[in-house]
């Protein structure tokens, strides 16, 4: 019962990607999510008429040709050679020989950056845009012989994988120790590619954006698995594991207060009957919050009901120490 219950907890996987418009969580070009492996970033830019004409002599830039914002740029995307994992993209715009268009296209850009990526600050002569996801730069290059070019570099600097964000988390996790555990593990730890390390986990499989679509427990009676249910706001809605040779289904449903957090869970075991034979009903009260904006103590309401058994009812104080990738 406790590894099926911590498994339950550690995999909340907000997927979603149904909806149009892909991951939520990353730092977008012109809505192109910039993560993941480089193959699937290339053909989303193909997707948006981007044209590849070559690389450089050591593979890890990707060279494009195309519109940045309906105006004809060139487009460099760059790539990890151990991961191949795309680590950012540079876009350049001109050359301008003469200022009015140079300074009538800057604004034309900013306007649009500041629509996708909210207000930007300004220092040095380069204007900077910052979010959860990663930062973008857009400065000017003077070319030397009376022409400037607009460039703007774009850093991801979110995990790809997703089992910390789809696990409620903000911010780069690296560990997580909850005092007073209930229904999720003691001690987590997150990889700085955001991949939980689990070995109990086998046989993963995670979509082009990073989230775990599949995966297998091993149990003392067999193997379970895992069917996922998501709202419009890409959270988890409903989670059923299956464990066929033992003949048991678990459900578990999930609410959300307004920070996105989850205020309530709701976890049912199902016989072979498909009867109810256990209900546990679980209230979050957060407490604290450290300053990534992740509860630090909660009072957790539970109710606990098994047939043939009274209902019981207690409250437990959890408290958790959480640090953080550099």
């Amino acid at each position: 019962m406790k590894r099926i219950t911590t498994f339950i907890a550690l995999l909340c996987v907000v997927l979603g990607l149904y909806a149009e418009g892909g991951d939520p969580h990353s730092l977008r070009l012109m809505g192109i999510a910039l993560e993941g492996p480089v193959d699937s970033v290339r053909q989303q830019l193909v997707a948006a008429e981007f044209t590849e004409w070559g690389q450089s002599d050591d593979g890890e830039d990707l060279y494009f040709r195309g519109k940045f914002y309906g105006i004809r740029a060139k487009l460099i995307l760059s790539k990890s050679a151990e991961t191949d994992l795309v680590t950012s993209a540079y876009i350049s715009v001109g050359p301008y020989s003469t200022k009015s268009m140079l300074n009538q296209n800057q604004r034309y850009f900013l306007y649009k950056l500041q629509k996708e990526h909210g207000e930007f600050t300004q220092r040095d002569d380069a204007y900077f845009f910052l979010d959860d996801f990663g930062s973008i730069k857009l400065s000017i290059s003077d070319n030397g012989n009376g022409s400037h070019d607009i460039r703007v570099f774009y850093f991801p600097s979110s995990s790809f994988y997703k089992d910390a964000v789809s696990t409620g988390f903000h911010g780069h996790v690296q560990e997580v120790v909850t005092e007073n555990a209930v229904a999720e593990e003691q001690f987590m730890r997150f990889n700085q590619n955001g991949q939980l390390e689990n070995p109990d986990l086998t046989h993963r499989q995670y979509d082009r954006y990073g989230y775990l679509t599949s995966a297998q427990m091993t149990e003392q009676t067999g193997h379970s698995t895992v069917a996922y249910e998501y709202d419009n706001l890409f959270r988890l809605k409903r989670r059923t594991l299956t464990n066929a040779e033992a003949s048991i289904t678990y459900i578990n449903e999930y609410n959300y207060n307004e920070r996105g957090e989850i205020a309530t869970q709701y976890q049912k075991v199902y016989d072979k009957n498909n009867e109810c034979v256990m209900t546990i009903t679980m209230r979050n009260n957060y407490l604290t919050r450290d300053d990534e904006g992740n509860w630090t103590s909660n009072s957790l309401s539970l109710s606990y009901w098994e047939k043939g058994q009274q209902s019981q009812q207690t409250t437990v104080l959890q408290k958790r120490t959480l640090t953080y990738w550099d």
